[in-house]
């Protein structure tokens, strides 16, 4: 028998996120054993959960509120830390942890129980940019650069990783009529408005499906090809805060060997999206 891909899935709301949570929540394949969200995007996620009727209950849980360096102190751990700390592995399935989120709430798992990395098959890490320009900076990468410290602790604490960076999710790109299409399947879920959609910023943004293509890296890690790197998160210069940088040369000798997804089959991919199309979301 086939095991269940068994998934924890932190998310920060928006279109292309949730899509890839809502395919896992209607997915026969997939069981989501939990969903850490910010404190905001709780009443989402029970949304998509009630719309997908997965048969079986989820937790939702909260996350770190705030990067590790804020200057803001939280007086209490994190729901979605200690849920982390408190998840044991399931002899009937893998568990994968996948996150499009920045790096906080998991570093503060990681200082909270030193054998977490024990507790994972996987740890899918939607971020970075290495050999492409970054989203929010010239050469960084939303998630990276929301909090480079906790990014790279978790470099550092050698876990299952893997890393997949914009240079790989913005291979994937749709057609207009996807973009319509699942559009209105945003709309059906309360993902986006009718204003939102009517937008050609949307369009153009909904063309990459980033978090699309790291929930296929947490899936089907057979369908990608990965590369060993030797990364580090810059911390210290204003101007490359955030930065993933690898060391790419014949030897390289600095940063902490870190597995890369580096292509997906594209037509893994299509198979997905086509899988929720043909749902129509109903």
């Amino acid at each position: 028998m086939t095991k269940k891909h068994r998934l924890i899935i932190e998310f920060c709301g928006g279109f292309g996120q949730g899509l890839a949570l809502l395919y896992a929540l209607r997915s026969p394949d997939v069981q989501v054993a939990g969903i850490v969200c910010r404190d905001t995007q709780s009443s989402l996620a029970r949304k998509l959960i009630d719309f997908a009727q997965p048969g079986y209950e989820i937790p939702i849980v909260t996350g770190a509120k705030q990067p590790l360096f804020s200057g803001t102190i939280e007086t209490t751990t994190p729901e979605g830390v200690r849920f982390l700390t408190e998840t044991t592995q399931d002899e009937e399935s893998d568990l994968t942890y996948v996150t499009f989120d920045r790096l906080t709430t998991l570093a503060l798992a990681v200082v909270s129980d030193p054998l977490l990395a024990c507790k994972f098959t996987r740890i899918v890490v939607q971020g970075g940019a290495i050999r492409v320009p970054g989203d929010v900076t010239a050469i960084a990468e939303t998630n990276m650069h929301g909090d480079p410290e906790a990014a790279a602790l978790v470099l550092a604490a050698r876990l299952p990783l893997v890393l997949v960076p914009l240079d790989t999710t913005s291979s994937f790109r749709l057609t207009e009529e996807q973009v319509h299409t699942l559009g209105s399947l945003a709309h059906a879920v309360g993902l986006i408005d009718r204003t939102t959609m009517s937008d050609m910023h949307f369009a153009a943004s909904a063309r990459a499906l980033h978090a699309w293509v790291a929930m296929l890296a947490a899936l089907s890690p057979e369908k990608m090809r990965t590369e060993q790197m030797k990364l580090s998160v810059e911390c210290k210069s204003d101007l490359s805060r955030g930065a993933v940088l690898a060391d790419l040369r014949a030897k390289p000798s600095v940063g902490t060997d870190t597995v890369v997804c580096v292509e997906v089959e594209m037509a893994e991919a299509e198979r997905f999206l086509q899988t929720v199309l043909d749902q129509g979301g109903v």
